[in-house]
Formats: structure tokens, sequence, C-alpha cells
């Protein structure tokens, strides 16, 4: 019996509807699935942990399949899933994240999302200079050398230095800070000049004015004593050192600034010769009057404070004592004898009988 076109599609209705119903179970059952998989905790590396470096703007599917192939994941394609239904809108950001135990796609793609990357702690030490702290950063793999050295002649474009330095020396806080793998050097520099300004007491500038200096010649002072003496105590005295020398129009003839002009020249050989005290180049107080044009080194911030507040006292001179202190003196016949005593004691370490 033949029947009308209505009559069949009536009767393919039910069919459709279940073929239909098995569609979406299928789909339901499938999604299930993945769902678990993407939950399901994973491990394919044999070590206890597995470090991942992620460049800045790889493609998603590069970093999942770096992620795959470092035994984070199971399958990429997991990866792809979970960021799509859990994290949607969101990116995988770069950096360098360390895996350990067994983690579901899920967690992983969180970890990259958050931004949760291994960071590093890095002192940079009192007195430090900024080739030092720069060689300091590019050892341990935080951007390069010639990175630094580009971005330390532009001091204008870093928050926290004030107007008149021509360098970054000096403005490099010495401190521990918490560094990424994805972090500049333009960033890192950025976060120790900020801690300069922070780490500066909020009178300082106006202690600095008192002082007849400003910020820029307190802090270049400051990194003359810092380069004098590790003594907390001594730190004001040598400070009315050069305040009192620069009051009477006298030459500093600070050792310190010699050694950073020969360095800026290239010349230096690791031991100061006499005939180097006359070089004429601009950091050189042997030659030039006052303060060097900036810092020498990155002072700490017991020495910025030094630097406003001197010692009461009238001393000129001061000289090593050879245990790491030193003798001061407000005459130079006082100062003579103190020399001399510090010759005999170099003498009698030389030759001990």
């Amino acid at each position: 019996m033949l029947r009308s076109p209505t009559q069949r599609r009536r009767h393919l209705y039910p069919i459709l509807a279940w073929v239909l119903v098995a569609a979406l179970v299928a789909c339901a059952v499938g999604f299930g699935l993945l769902l678990f998989a993407v939950k399901a905790p994973y491990k394919g590396y044999s070590a206890p942990s597995v470090l991942v470096r992620i460049p800045p703007r790889t493609a998603t599917v590069a970093i999942l399949t770096s992620l795959e192939e470092g035994g984070v994941l199971r399958d990429w394609r997991l990866g792809l899933f979970a960021l799509k239904v859990f994290y949607r809108g969101r990116t995988l950001k770069a950096g360098e994240y360390r895996f350990a135990g067994e983690r579901s796609p899920e967690q992983v793609v969180l970890a990259l999302v958050a931004g949760d990357v291994v960071t590093y702690r890095i002192t940079v030490p009192e007195g430090f200079t900024a080739s030092e702290v720069f060689a300091l950063f590019a050892s341990q793999g935080f951007a390069t050398t010639v990175d630094y050295d580009r971005l330390f002649l532009l001091p204008r474009e870093f928050d926290g230095v004030p107007a008149g330095t021509s360098t970054l020396e000096g403005f490099l806080f010495p401190d521990t800070y918490t560094v990424t793998r994805s972090m500049t050097a333009r960033e890192i520099l950025a976060m120790m000049t900020r801690q300069f300004g922070h780490r500066l007491p909020p009178d300082y500038e106006a202690k600095a004015r008192a002082e007849g200096l400003t910020l820029l010649q307190a802090a270049t002072l400051a990194s003359l004593i810092e380069k004098e003496t590790a003594i907390p105590a001594e730190r004001p005295l040598v400070a009315a050192v050069y305040r009192n020398r620069m009051a009477r129009g006298m030459l500093l003839q600070a050792d310190p600034t010699t050694i950073y002009a020969l360095k800026r020249m290239g010349t230096w050989r690791g031991a100061l010769a006499r005939s180097e005290l006359l070089v004429n180049e601009p950091y050189n107080t042997y030659v030039h009057l006052g303060l060097p044009p900036g810092p020498i080194c990155n002072p700490s911030l017991a020495s910025l404070r030094a630097a406003v507040e001197p010692a009461p006292v009238n001393y000129l001179f001061f000289v090593a004592a050879g245990d790491g202190s030193h003798l001061f003196a407000a005459r130079f016949d006082e100062h003579d004898r103190n020399v001399a005593r510090y010759r005999e004691m170099r003498r009698a370490e030389r030759d001990p009988r």
C-alpha cells in the first residue's frame, strides 16, 4: 500500500526523534568524558618536577604542545578544551613555570592563565656600582648587560631618579628583589629606581636643602661615604670631613672617585697608582673641586642619611687604621702622624720580624 508524502513524514518523525536523542546522548557522554579527562591528574615526566619556559608572544597551540612534549599534559587538545570551557576569553601568559606532581589539564591551564610563574629573589649588595648590578642580573639570565647599558644612559625614563643626573648610577637601590624570567631589563631597573624613591625618608630632600645640597648631590655624597667606610658609626664622620672640605674650598681627594674615573676610562688595573691621582677626568676629586658629577655607586640608606646628617665635628682628614676603621684628624700635622702610623703598621705586616 502506497503512503502519501504526509504519511511518510509522520512515519519518519519518531525515527528522527530517536536519532536526535541518540546524538544528544552521545554528545553528552562525549562531553562528560572530556570533562573527566580535563580533571584527571596526569604526570608524564620522570623527575620530581619539570621547568617550562614560555617565551612572550608564543601561540596558544604552541604553548600547549610544548606542555605535552614536557609531560605536563597528556594531550595538548585537553588543555585547549579546558581553556575554552573553563577560562573562555582568557589568555595563557608567558613566563617560566614549574610543575611538580600530578596535575589535571584544568589545573595546568589555570596556572598559565593566572601567570603563576616561578619567582627568584636577587639581593643587590650595598655599594655595588651600576655595572656590577647589571652583571649580577645578567649572570642569572635576567636580560643582558647590553640591555642594561643602553638604559643606564636614560635616567629621565625612570621614576625615582632626581633631575639633573645623566645616568642611573646611585639610584638602583640596594635591596632584595623578586623577579621573574618574563621581566625585561627596563622593568627590573624601574623596580629599583622606584625603591630608591620609596625608601628615602619623607623629609630627606628638605634635610638635603638645609645642608645646601640637591637630591642628586646628596646621593653623590652618600656614594662617596659608602665607598669609604663600612662601619656605621663612621659614616657621619666621613660625611663631615667632605662637607668641611667643601666649605673650605678644598679638594675632596677621595680615592674611590679616582678609581671610578679610571673604570669609566677603561684603564683600571685593580690597584691605584700615585700617578693616576692626577688623571683629568670629571669624576676625579684629586683634580676637580667639589663633588663629582654624580654618584660613584649605589649607596645604602645609612650612607644616604649620613650625607644629610653629618657629625658636628671639625675633621678635615682621615686615613685607614688597618683594621677596617679610620683615624680622623682636624689638622694636617695630626693627619700626617696618622698616615705615618698606618705606613708603619703596613711595614710591620710585610716584615713581621
